[in-house]
């Protein structure tokens, strides 16, 4: 599997590199035991959750985004993450005890945090939670269209990439070529398809002064600091 992934990530940095001759962009892979790191003339991309930092933070009580995805009677058990990128919040999902579904649509970041998750799964720390973790490399319309099991999560969870606000500096080397590799692929579409979908909620990740997505009010709102989650509660929620 590791030798899988790790080929997937070299076949997919050089497409990127294709895609845009004029970018002159060079790059060094190393895939080593606790993730992946991608040095490039003028950004680094170092992905693991061995990271000391993000290991403090699944410690943390009261995670808002581990709130929105659970209720009082703590009777969710199952949630669909249809837009993984590089996994944290899934990561932090199964760590505390969710059975989690991540759809990630582009291959490249697909192989990078799978392959990251392989390397996660040795630690102690996480090894329960990487054996909770089931990823995917589709789009989360796809898989609620076409996957007869979309019915059986308890919870389904959305964090579409944000737009870049106008005002904002321009994004560094690194946020670009993430920007480059991701794309919300109707998402509009996939979050009608979740409301219908979920067992009990459907949550949202927004920019916390962002309007409700598709003008839909939601039932329970947490808010951070920069970020917030609307709770959208269906049926039987």
């Amino acid at each position: 599997t590791m030798t899988c992934l790790s080929l997937i990530v070299e076949a997919e940095l050089k497409k990127l590199i294709e895609s845009d001759p004029e970018a002159h962009f060079s790059y060094r892979v190393d895939l080593g035991d606790g993730g992946v790191l991608i040095q490039g003339e003028q950004f680094n991309i170092n992905h693991s959750f061995l990271d000391p930092i993000f290991l403090k933070r699944l410690l943390q009580p009261n995670q808002l985004l581990l709130k929105a995805c659970n209720n009082k009677q703590r009777s969710i058990k199952t949630v669909l993450d249809l837009t993984g990128g590089w996994g944290m919040d899934s990561v932090m999902i199964a760590h505390s005890g969710r059975t989690v579904t991540m759809l990630e649509q582009n291959r490249l970041i697909y192989a990078i945090t799978a392959y990251s998750l392989e390397c996660a799964r040795s630690h102690a720390r996480l090894t329960q939670a990487v054996d909770r973790i089931h990823a995917l490399n589709m789009t989360g319309r796809d898989f609620l269209v076409q996957n007869v099991m979309a019915e059986k999560f308890d919870c389904i969870y959305l964090d579409p990439m944000f737009p870049v606000h106008k005002s904002n500096a321009k994004p560094s080397k690194e946020m670009q070529l993430l920007q480059q590799m991701t794309h919300n692929v109707d998402i509009e579409t996939t979050f009608k398809l979740a409301l219908n979908r979920a067992n009990n909620r459907v949550v949202m990740k927004r920019p916390l002064k962002s309007p409700p997505f598709c003008d839909l009010q939601p039932d329970i709102v947490y808010r951070e600091k920069t970020v917030r989650f609307d709770v959208y509660l269906t049926a039987s929620g």
